[in-house]
């Protein structure tokens, strides 16, 4: 890493908020409000962005909203699944 891109270091308040974004996120999508390669692209052009205007920190956290909002696709689909299955059926049994 050069000089001018030393290590970013969130304060544990960044990573809360950064997560609960995370969270809120994943939510909507497993509802399809939004759709995981849409948030994939907006977090990426963000990536690029930020670090064209050398907002090194700034692009990292980007990079981790990115990430942990876009690689777990095989657990969005296992939540839906277990959501439906955990619905409990309608009418009498």
């Amino acid at each position: 890493m050069a000089d001018d891109q030393a290590l970013p270091v969130f304060t544990g308040a960044e990573l809360a908020l950064a997560d609960t974004l995370i969270l809120l996120m994943k939510v909507m999508a497993m509802h399809g409000v939004i759709e995981q390669d849409s948030i994939d692209a907006v977090f990426m052009d963000l990536v690029e962005r930020y670090r064209g205007q050398k907002l090194f920190t700034a692009a990292a956290m980007a990079e981790y909203l990115r990430h942990h909002t876009t690689d777990a696709d095989e657990d969005l689909s296992m939540t839906r699944l277990r959501t439906l299955l955990d619905k409990t059926p309608e009418g009498n049994a």
